[in-house]
C-alpha cells in the first residue's frame, strides 16, 4: 500500500511530462512518390528487340538497387539542397562548426529512400509543410532522370567521338578509292567482263579508229585492271564495315543525346491533410508505461535493500 502512492505519483508526473513534451514537437506531414525503374536505359537501334530491350518493359531487383543508389546520391541531395534552400528551412546554424555533418544529417532524417513488398522504390519526405514535402519528393523523383541522363551521356560521348572518328575515316577512304577508280576509269581501265566485251569489239569491229580506241583501253586494262580489282574488292569491303559502323554509331548517338525517361512513375506525391509525426498518445503512453516500470524497478531494489538491512 505504502509503495502504491509512488506509483501514482510517477504516473501523473510521466503522462502531464510526456504530453506536454509531444505538444513541443513539431508536426511533420509525409508525402511520397512509388515507382519502378525501366528495364533498358537506351533506345534500341537493331531489327531485333528482346523482350529486354523494350522501353515497356519494368525494371528488376538490379535496375532497382541502381534507382536507390542514384536516389541517395550527392547530386540529387546537393540540387535539392540548393532548390528549396534546405540550410534555412531546417534552421542550421550557418555558423556551426560542422554546419555540412548537420545539414545531411538532417536531410537524411527527413528524405529516405526505400523499396516495397511489390519491388517498387518509394521516395517518402517529412517536413512541417505538406506542400513542401511533396515539392521535394516530386523534384527528387524527376532529378532521377536528369542525373541518370547525366551519367549516360558522359559515357557515351566517349564511345559517340571514337564512332564518328571512324566512321569519318571509312567515309574519306571510301571517297579517296572512289576517286582513285574515276581516275582510271577515265584512263580506259575496264571491269574484266567489259574487256571481254573490247576484245569481242576489237575483232569484229572493221573501223580503224574504233579499233584504235578499243585497242588503247585494252592495253591500259592490261596494265591496270588488276589495281581496278583490288580497289573495287577494297571499296566492297569498306562499305560493309561502313553498314555496320553506322548502325553503331546511331545507337551511341542517341545514348549520347537523347533524354530519355528511366522511371515510371506509379503515384506522385500530394500534399497529406494529416500529419504522420509525431503521435503523441504513443508518446505519452510509451513514456508512461517506461516511467511506471522504472519506477517499480527502483521500488523492488529498494525493498530488496531494507531487507537486507534488516
Amino acid at each position: 500500500m505504502e509503495n502504491k502512492m509512488p506509483l501514482i505519483i510517477v504516473t501523473i508526473v510521466s503522462i502531464l511530462t510526456s504530453a506536454t513534451v509531444s505538444l513541443l514537437i513539431e508536426e511533420k506531414f509525409e508525402s511520397t512518390v512509388t515507382l519502378y525503374p525501366t528495364k533498358t536505359s537506351s533506345v534500341t537501334f537493331n531489327n531485333i528487340i528482346t523482350q529486354d530491350q523494350s522501353v515497356s518493359k519494368f525494371g528488376e531487383d538490379e535496375e532497382a538497387e541502381q534507382m536507390l543508389q542514384i536516389l541517395e546520391s550527392t547530386s540529387i541531395r546537393s540540387e535539392i539542397i540548393e532548390k528549396f534552400n534546405l540550410l534555412k528551412h531546417y534552421k542550421i546554424d550557418l555558423d556551426s562548426k560542422y554546419l555540412k555533418t548537420k545539414l545531411v544529417k538532417t536531410y537524411k532524417e527527413n528524405i529516405n529512400f526505400k523499396r516495397n513488398h511489390n519491388g517498387a522504390v518509394l521516395i517518402s519526405v517529412l517536413d512541417k509543410s505538406p506542400d513542401t514535402a511533396a515539392l521535394i519528393a516530386n523534384e527528387i523523383a524527376s532529378l532521377f532522370d536528369k542525373i541518370k541522363n547525366t551519367m549516360i551521356h558522359e559515357r557515351a560521348m566517349t564511345d559517340f567521338i571514337i564512332k564518328k572518328n571512324k566512321l569519318n575515316k571509312i567515309t574519306s577512304q571510301m571517297q579517296n578509292l572512289r576517286d582513285t577508280l574515276s581516275g582510271l576509269t577515265k584512263l580506259g581501265v575496264v571491269t574484266e567482263d567489259a574487256y571481254r566485251a573490247l576484245t569481242e569489239g576489237y575483232v569484229n569491229s572493221r573501223d580503224l579508229e574504233i579499233k584504235k580506241s578499243f585497242k588503247k583501253k585494252m592495253d591500259m586494262t592490261e596494265k591496270y585492271g588488276s589495281i581496278l580489282r583490288s580497289l573495287q574488292i577494297e571499296l566492297q569491303l569498306l562499305s560493309e564495315r561502313l553498314a555496320i559502323i553506322e548502325s553503331s554509331y546511331e545507337q551511341s548517338e542517341s545514348d549520347s543525346n537523347s533524354n530519355l525517361s528511366h522511371k515510371f512513375i506509379v503515384e506522385k506525391a500530394y500534399p497529406a491533410d494529416k500529419k504522420t509525426y509525431p503521435i503523441r498518445w504513443l508518446i505519452v503512453i510509451l513514456s508512461t508505461f517506461s516511467s511506471i516500470l522504472l519506477a517499480i524497478a527502483v521500488i523492488l531494489i529498494n525493498n530488496k535493500i531494507a531487507l537486507l538491512k534488516d
